[in-house]
């Protein structure tokens, strides 16, 4: 009677590496974490905390979630160039594109490998206490009010408060956290840059 043929121990050990290497690699461009939630969360960042936080000449630990370093795509988006209105450029590779959409399709096939999915840097997830919805198309807002997650957001907003800017850390730490508290978690329907010190 014939045996079926079977690889040597070696030989299948070799095969199952590969087989998991490509499992890998084709699933390494997977990412779980929204980047136009992403970005809405740091032009937050940017314009309603980055002025003041520079303001208090205060360092933010690379602990807060906040942090320039814990937003995945914070290195593509830098590598964005907006040449003309219908003109965004690839800063890797140099390759133009007409909408920006599709140069974001590009990082996320041509240059996935450049992101760091190690840490799970999603800023995506502080969209809730940053309200993000507020800088996105209006057709992407949640008109209803659902009490759970506003309590879940405020919880996480003063989460956030405390984790960047501990209030033992001195007057500019104190000085922070309340603008924070104020600025984001006390105000739910609106972002007012007014809200000074």
């Amino acid at each position: 009677m014939h045996e079926p043929h079977r690889l040597p121990i070696k030989g299948y050990q070799e095969y199952a590496a590969a087989r998991t290497l490509k499992q890998e690699q084709g699933n390494a461009h997977e990412v779980h974490c929204s980047r136009e939630r992403s970005r809405a969360a740091w032009k937050i960042i940017e314009k309603y905390l980055m002025p003041f936080v520079e303001k208090e000449k205060y360092q933010i630990s690379i602990s807060c979630r906040l942090h320039p370093e814990n937003d995945l795509y914070r290195d593509q988006e830098q590598h964005k160039l907006h040449e003309d209105i219908n003109e965004w450029r690839c800063g890797y590779c140099k390759k133009t594109f007409y909408d920006e959409k599709y140069l974001d399709k590009h990082f996320d096939n041509r240059h996935y490998h450049l992101l760091n999915v190690s840490q799970g840097r999603c800023l995506a997830d502080v969209c809730g206490a940053l309200h993000c919805d507020q800088v996105m198309d209006s057709a992407t807002r949640k008109t209803k009010c659902n009490p759970a997650a506003a309590a879940k957001n405020k919880h996480l907003c003063e989460s956030l408060a405390q984790s960047c800017f501990p209030v033992n850390e001195g007057p500019s730490a104190h000085h922070l956290n309340e603008f924070f508290l104020r600025q984001f978690c006390d105000a739910p329907l609106a972002l007012d840059v007014r809200n000074h010190f």
